[in-house]
């Protein structure tokens, strides 16, 4: 069944998009075109909002604005122009450029800021004859030129400044000269020359951003490439081999949610951004990676994807319930959205030519890259379709540069922070210390890493003090990926024993883990509640939870740790009987949630959250209306989460014909699908559209004896004298709702033909049209829906259930769970499920009236009791607990659908 995606979203109104929606093309015709629009959207909003005729305030949200927002919101418009557009919240782009450099401030715009102008005025001609110069005031003109003119550069290249100046400085000379401005060519010489001492002086040309040589490698490595790539032709060949080489790191380590670098700083927005500007130079200067341009695209789809949520109300929002590093925060917010901005409109205008991708392959990944292999400074990453993540051994000891495990929305750490999360902390002579910096020791091995430091250090700190001398301790820690678990075997050793020992996990907002700690009974491990707490926010959202293990203090110590992000399942049928028992043997390893009818106006947040969406009854999720489910699916495969679908029937038990196409829907949208019977999974798998490479698993009923714990030593006497039944008599049951393939009509007129005057029968299941007898051993209850405290009361007064089920629309039956709950033995028709499912509790009766009767007439006290017995056996196998493993292990092979 060919389902037609977006087919239905016009008639289900509770699909309504998600915030920022709108600002998406619905066919963009190429992925410089998406990245055009929305740029161009919220930059009119930007406008709008708090740039009111291009005029940029001076202070916002209680902060001083900075020269460089006009800097920036020049450039952007700059590359709008470039990209073809004309017109920005309806003024013309070269009048709002006048406004914006006019009012710039020449002796405050420096480094990225005047490149920025700079490159904005060369689009417009030269500066002796440039198309905007001549229409500002020759006082604005004078600021203009100071302002592209940043020297003297020996003010930028000192020990406090970031290293990377040097290519920035580089590139603010270079364009001054292609504007036509006069420069020092032997100032520009040597700021290239030094650009190209930062690419070479490392064996995998990306750049130590410490001043002393520390190894602080980060996101600045590969960002160096973009920024140096106007000034590529006078660094020579090394600037296209190192670019080659932050490719091929980008390659390895690139998130699925399309981070560059997962580590350190501005690892958050900015390293998303980052990714789309590294496609946009791939698509200008292909030769640079093999992996190909197309691929490069779909990761700057994925980045983008990511991104646009990050926007709201023309803002970037990376500061909202999310952390950034200092230098980044919320006093920069308006010039971090044009900067984000300004980045994407860049790469738009090289990926005009590039159709929109499609997914991004995500292949395994195990390797080590190596910065400085002789300094043992690199990162490992690891992604299989069951983990992921990037283990950074690099110098600083600032949280995000930690040797932790890091991937966004997976293992997520504090930003900016002392706080020292994945790696263990020790307090020696009142000083806080960590096992952090470049490694002493690195041994990849498939699938595990082992790392040694030999000195521990302060954590919160870029570099290292000389007078702050390290304390002599080794950590030596084994990591090993199994399936979706990190396992962790930690040594450590101290001269002397420290005054405390502990290791912290942090959880994300939206991904549960599974922490345990191997320890011995001196230590403590506890789970602690940090949501709110400020200190605890990583780039990307709250670290609600801190799982932590306090070891007691020795000169040496061995313990183990281990990490699983729970599988997260949204549930249609959450806070259900069958749901609960399901689930409930599961809640460590499982994060469940609800979504059902109440919930599907909020089914975007949710899903976007979830790996596996279960299905159980789809009558029970929405109205008989196929386009409404067809929508919901829809929604599912963009969210991009996994279909699980218990099969419990091939259609509603009220069997109206406009259920059918709306199973046959969901059947063909299926990932997965759970049976509660070999014969059952037959018959669906031979009438369902389920695609051919959906999985399929038999995994029975759990029965419902924790449901009759209520049950009293006298509910039997209180039900035989509310409906007047004969104590001691052999009752038989009919119970449940009625069905079309339930004949209890054969079974009253079966007890009515039998000579037996030991037995009687209770229908709970009572219809209008069910044969009225006059026979004084059998009692017909009209079926109602009652209480469970009043249905297991009532099942307390049976002895021996009958199961009268024709074959039919019904591919299984609660009651049998009823039965092995209540350890009953039951007559059984010949419908294959029941024989399957009740093994040597079944008595079969045959198939008439008369076979049934015989079968009554012939029953004795050792038949029943081998059946009870049987009964009572069938609960092990039945026991929720084994059937939610197998149910485990079918959520384990869909696997976790997001990284």
């Amino acid at each position: 069944m060919h389902i037609a995606r977006g087919s239905a979203a016009a008639s289900s109104p509770w699909l309504a998009g998600p915030p920022g929606d709108a600002d998406v093309d619905p066919e963009p015709s190429s992925l410089g075109q998406a990245l055009r629009g929305f740029a161009t959207r919220t930059l009119t909003e930007f406008v709008t909002r708090y740039t009111p005729r291009f005029r940029v305030p001076r202070v916002f949200a209680g902060f001083p604005v900075q020269a460089d927002v006009h800097a920036d919101l020049a450039h952007v418009l700059g590359l709008l122009h470039a990209g073809g557009v004309t017109r920005l919240a309806g003024t013309p782009i070269d009048d709002a450029l006048l406004t914006v450099l006019g009012a710039v401030d020449g002796e405050r715009t420096h480094t990225f800021a005047s490149y920025r102008v700079a490159e904005t005025l060369r689009r417009f001609g030269p500066w002796a004859d440039n198309a905007l110069l001549p229409r500002l005031p020759p006082e604005r003109r004078e600021h203009l030129r100071a302002a592209v003119d940043t020297g003297p550069h020996e003010s930028w290249l000192d020990a406090r400044t970031p290293r990377n100046y040097a290519a920035v400085l580089a590139r603010c000379e270079h364009a001054r000269s292609e504007l036509g401005l006069p420069v020092d060519a032997a100032a520009l010489d040597d700021l290239v020359r030094r650009t190209r001492d930062l690419i070479e002086e490392t064996p995998g040309r990306q750049l130590d951003d410490s001043t002393d040589g520390s190894g602080r490698f980060d996101i600045y490595g590969p960002a160096l490439y973009p920024v140096a790539e106007p000034l590529a032709a006078r660094i020579g060949p090394a600037w296209a081999a190192g670019a080659r080489d932050a490719l091929a790191l980008v390659d390895l380590v690139v998130t699925d949610s399309g981070s560059a670098v997962a580590w350190g700083r501005s690892a958050g927005a900015l390293a998303r951004c980052l990714t789309v500007e590294l496609a946009g130079l791939v698509a200008r200067r292909p030769e640079l990676s093999p992996t190909g341009r197309d691929e490069w695209a779909a990761r700057a789809r994925d980045a983008f994807d990511a991104l646009r949520p990050w926007f709201d109300q023309g803002l970037i929002q990376a500061h909202r319930h999310r952390s950034t590093y200092a230098y980044r925060g919320p006093a920069r917010r308006l010039q971090m959205t044009l900067d984000c901005l300004g980045k994407l409109l860049d790469a738009a205008n090289s990926l005009d030519s590039v159709p929109m991708p499609g997914p991004t392959p995500r292949r395994p990944r195990d390797a080590v890259f190596f910065f400085d292999r002789a300094r043992h400074a690199g990162v490992w990453s690891y992604r299989s379709a069951r983990t992921a993540f990037v283990l950074p051994l690099v110098g600083s000891t600032v949280s995000d540069y930690l040797p932790a495990p890091q991937w966004p929305g997976l293992f997520e750490v504090p930003v900016d922070s002392a706080l020292a999360t994945g790696v263990p902390v020790a307090v020696r002579d009142g000083r806080t210390v960590v096992p952090a910096g470049r490694p002493d020791r690195v041994v990849h091995r498939p699938g595990g890493l082992e790392v040694v430091h030999h000195r521990w250090q302060e954590p919160g700190r870029r570099q290292t003090p000389a007078d702050l001398p390290p304390v002599p301790a080794t950590r030596h820690a084994r990591y090993e990926v199994r399936g979706r678990t990190l396992h962790v075997h930690e040594e450590l050793r101290f001269d002397r024993p420290p005054e405390a020992v502990a290791l912290q996990v942090t959880e994300a907002a939206a991904r549960p883990l599974r922490v345990e700690f191997g320890v011995g009974p001196a230590d403590v491990v506890t789970t602690v509640e940090v949501a709110g707490v400020s200190a605890y926010r990583s780039y990307f959202g709250e670290l609600p939870v801190v799982h932590q293990v306090e070891v007691a203090p020795a000169t040496r110590m061995a313990f183990t740790w281990s990490v699983t992000p729970k599988l997260r399942v949204a549930s249609s049928a959450y806070g259900h009987h069958y749901d609960a028992l399901l689930y409930g043997p599961l809640r460590d390893r499982v994060h469940e949630v609800a979504l059902g009818r109440g919930q599907l106006d909020r089914h975007r947040e949710i899903l976007a959250d979830v790996d596996v969406f279960h299905l159980h009854w789809p009558e029970r999720l929405l109205p008989a209306e196929l386009a409404g489910h067809l929508a919901l699916i829809d929604a599912i495969r963009d969210s991009g989460v996994r279909l699980l679908l218990t099969q419990h029937n091939l259609t509603p038990h009220d069997r109206q014909p406009r259920w059918r196409p709306v199973y046959q829907a969901w059947a063909a949208a299926a990932d997965g699908v759970v049976h509660h019977s070999a014969r059952g999974r037959d018959r669906a798998r031979d009438v369902l559209p389920y695609p051919d490479d959906a999985r399929h698993w038999v995994i029975p009923h759990g029965h419902f004896g924790d449901l009759m714990t209520d049950i009293r030593a006298d509910d039997r006497a209180r039900t035989e004298r509310e409906y007047g039944l004969r104590p001691g008599a052999l009752r038989l049951g009919v119970i449940g709702a009625p069905r079309p393939e339930k004949d209890t009509a054969l079974v009253i007129d079966a007890v009515a033909a039998s000579a037996r005057d030991d037995i009687e029968l209770l229908v709970l299941s009572g219809t209008p049209d069910l044969p009225r007898s006059p026979d004084p051993r059998i009692r017909v209850v009209p079926y109602d829906l009652v209480p469970r405290r009043e249905y297991n009361r009532r099942l307390a007064a049976i002895d021996v259930l009958v199961l009268p089920f024709r074959d039919g629309e019904m591919l299984a039956t609660g009651t049998v769970a009823d039965a092995i709950g209540r350890g009953l033995p039951a007559l059984v028709s010949p419908w294959p499920f029941l024989i399957e499912m009740l093994g040597g509790s079944a008595i079969p009766y045959g198939r008439t009236r008369e076979d049934l009767t015989r079968c009554l007439d012939s029953l004795d006290d050792a038949r029943l009791d081998r059946a009870r017995a049987a009964s009572g056996r069938l609960r092990a196998t039945y026991d929720w607990a084994r059937v939610a493993e197998s149910h485990l292990a079918a959520l384990e092979s869909l696997g976790p659908a997001k990284l």
